[in-house]
Parts: C-alpha cells; sequence; structure tokens
C-alpha cells in the first residue's frame, strides 16, 4: 500500500538550529507555544514576516478567529528561557523547522512541528529508517516477530523508529539496540519515561539512539498527546510495519497516517481468531504489502539497498525457531513483576501455538510460578497444553 509522493520540498536553512543565538531561539520557541499558534500558522507567520522575532511583535495586532476580541496568548519570555535552561541542562537539543538539521522527511509536511527537542544523537533522523507499530497488550509471538524484524532490519544499518509503549513498541526498540540504532517519538518531555517501567529502556535509547518529542521539557503525557507523537513516528519514517493492530487502534492510526504522508505499509498477517490481529489484517486487504521477513520491507525500499537479498536474514517470521538475542527477554525493563501473573500470561497468548520453554525463559516470574499458573489456567479451560510442549489460548 503506497502512494506516490507529491510532498513539496521545504528550502532548508544552511545553518543548523545550533548555531542559533539565544535571542532567536527564545523567539522560535515563544511563537511555536504561543496559544493559539498551531504548525500552519507558524509556518505562514514565519513566510509572511521572515523572522520568528517579527512575526511575535506582529501577533497583538491580528486576529486569532472570527472573533475579534479573541487574542493570542505569547508566553513570557521567562518561561521559555526556563524551558531552554532545563533542556540544555538535561543534555536536551533544539531542532528548528528550516534549519539543516531538522529531520528532512518531517521538513516536507506541510504541517511540519516548527520545533522539536531530542535527547541522543539528532543526526541519526537523516539516517534511513523503518517504523514498527502495534498491540500494547502484545502476544509473545507478536513480540518476538517485532524485536526479530527490528534486530535484522537495524543489521543493515536501517533504524527502527516506534513510540517506546508496551508491547510491539517496546520490542522493536529493544530488537533495534542489537544490532543498530533505533528512535522513540514520545508524547510527553525529554525528561520524562511513559511508561515508567521503560525507563532502563529509555535511557539506553538516549545513549544508543535518539528520544524527540515535540513537547516542551517537563510536559506529562496526556491521552490528546498521542495523535501528535503518531504524526512524528508517521512523517519520520520512511515505510511502516504494522504487527497485531486492533480495529481502530493507535497503531492503525499512525499507518493511516504514514500513507497519507505518501510511505509504503507493511502488515505482518495474524490469526483471524485474534481480535489483536483483526486491523492488521485488514491493512492487508487494503493493500499493505505482506510482511514475513525483512527482504519483503526491504524489497519495497529498494533505495536503502541496491541487492537487498544479499546478506538479508529472510528466515520466517513465523518459525518456532526466531533468533534469541542475549538479554532477550521482555522482563528486563520491569521495576517489578506485574501483579497478576494469571492476567499477564493470559494477555501473552493467542490461537498460535507457544513454547512453554519460552514462557520460562521470556517471563518476569520463577518457573514454578509460571506452571504453577498454567496448571490454573488449564483447570479454568482457559488455555490448552498440546502434546509437543505448546500451549495456546482456549478460544
Amino acid at each position: 500500500m503506497k502512494k506516490k509522493s507529491n510532498l513539496p520540498l521545504h528550502p532548508m536553512n544552511k545553518l543548523s538550529s545550533s548555531h542559533l543565538s539565544i535571542q532567536s531561539l527564545s523567539d522560535h520557541l515563544r511563537l511555536a507555544r504561543t496559544e493559539g499558534v498551531g504548525a500552519n500558522r507558524y509556518h505562514q507567520l514565519l513566510k509572511h514576516y521572515k523572522s520568528a522575532a517579527a512575526a511575535l511583535e506582529a501577533l497583538p495586532t491580528l486576529r486569532r478567529g472570527k472573533d475579534p476580541n479573541k487574542k493570542f496568548v505569547i508566553p513570557p519570555i521567562s518561561s521559555i528561557m526556563k524551558e531552554i535552561e532545563k533542556t540544555f541542562e538535561y543534555s536536551g537539543q533544539f531542532l528548528i523547522h528550516g534549519y539543516m538539521d531538522y529531520p528532512p522527511l518531517l521538513s516536507q509536511l506541510n504541517d511540519a512541528p516548527p520545533v522539536l527537542t531530542v535527547l541522543g544523537n539528532p543526526d541519526l533522523l537523516h539516517k534511513p529508517n523503518v517504523a514498527i507499530v502495534g498491540a500494547r497488550n502484545a502476544s509473545i509471538h507478536g513480540i518476538k516477530i517485532a524485536e526479530n524484524l527490528a534486530a535484522d532490519l537495524s543489521s543493515h544499518k536501517i533504524g527502527i523508529i516506534s513510540g517506546l509503549a508496551r508491547g510491539i513498541d517496546q520490542a522493536a526498540h529493544k530488537g533495534a539496540l542489537y544490532t543498530g540504532f533505533t528512535i522513540a517519538a514520545i508524547a510527553c518531555g525529554i525528561d520524562i519515561t511513559y511508561p515508567s517501567e521503560h525507563l532502563k529502556l529509555q535511557q539506553e535509547i538516549a545513549q544508543k539512539g535518539v528520544i524527540i518529542s515535540e513537547f516542551p521539557f517537563g510536559t506529562a503525557p496526556q491521552a490528546a498527546h498521542f495523535p501528535r507523537r503518531n504524526r512524528l513516528i508517521a512523517g519520520l519514517c520512511h515505510g511502516c510495519v504494522v504487527i497485531e493492530a486492533a480495529l481502530n487502534s493507535g497503531s492503525l492510526i499512525t499507518s493511516k497516517m504514514a500513507l497519507n504522508y505518501h510511505k509504503p505499509i507493511f502488515a505482518v498477517p495474524g490469526s483471524p481468531l485474534d481480535p489483536r490481529c483483526r486491523g492488521s489484517n485488514n491493512l492487508l486487504r487494503m493493500g499493505a504489502v505482506l510482511t514475513e521477513n525483512a527482504l519483503d520491507v526491504l524489497s519495497e525500499l529498494p533505495e536503502f539497498s541496491p541487492n537487498p537479498i544479499h546478506g538479508i536474514n529472510n528466515q520466517d517470521l513465523f518459525s518456532t525457531s526466531l533468533i534469541t538475542q542475549p538479554d532477550a527477554n521482555p522482563s528486563n525493563n520491569f521495576t517489578q513483576p506485574p501483579d497478576n501473573p494469571e492476567d499477564y500470561i493470559l494477555s501473552l497468548l493467542s490461537s498460535s501455538p507457544v513454547p512453554i520453554d519460552t514462557l520460562i525463559r521470556d517471563l518476569p516470574y520463577s518457573t514454578p510460578e509460571i506452571l504453577g499458573t498454567l496448571t490454573v489456567l488449564e483447570i479454568n479451560n482457559k488455555i490448552i497444553f498440546q502434546q509437543n510442549g505448546y500451549i495456546l489460548n482456549y478460544k
């Protein structure tokens, strides 16, 4: 599923955002943070007034909407200076639209975020990458597929971008870090960890990859922020892979945004019995690229690999002998195991059989606790034990 791109290329300043004076940086931030000035209006103001300072000076004389009494609310310089100071103290950086260090794919969008805050290596935002998104309550199969696909792609210098959520996002970030780099787009300030159990993972991404946000330092995550986080993922990626997405899920919203931005859409097929796969399976009906291995992705992105067949692991992602990376354990990022092992284990299972050994290796519980929980689930007719040492949901 791919649209032909006809996006306009915005001219880029030959200077980077780091060359801006504090005064000029604060002007851009004040304009971007002004209540009533969204991305589109920000770009219109800069185009008309040529500079952020001139646009700020003109704002009090401009009408905000149809109500002549409704004014733009410009934040005080003190709050902006505080944001700059705290961001720099945290080793964060600002990327301003129109400057050469701003991500080139985002710069092509008419609604590109005016200001980005990053933690880590911003140069990685200029390298080829693919988004991997999917269910938060992913199955153990979905987690392994995301982890292995991300590891294989990143081993060939293809970065992985995702949203640092539980489930598929977490697995994609971890898989990418085994062999390459990853980009985490978040719906809060760069100093905030959400969910909290991803603190270790977020710190590792800041060291080996990059964290990116369009929200000011210290901003707490809110439901209204996540569509903007999804827009970052869709705008930054060269293609979007969906693994286990329910109908009307946030992952489908991300893939729709990516399609509107003329990016190819990929989907890993899932069981028709698993509601977590109905949205991703529906993408296949609508023309998404059926994805079973990294070669399926790279064959649609030939500009990244002139001879993608060579050196690519084309192992079926659905194989029971999926690669296992060192320390590839979903429990590694838990500050403490989930309180209810029955619900947690059940959430990881699907109609596709899973080896018991995989659960014992990957779950944040002791072997006796896992085996005891599985016995209880079987007695309650919630799972089925197969003779070959596999289990599956009783559905």
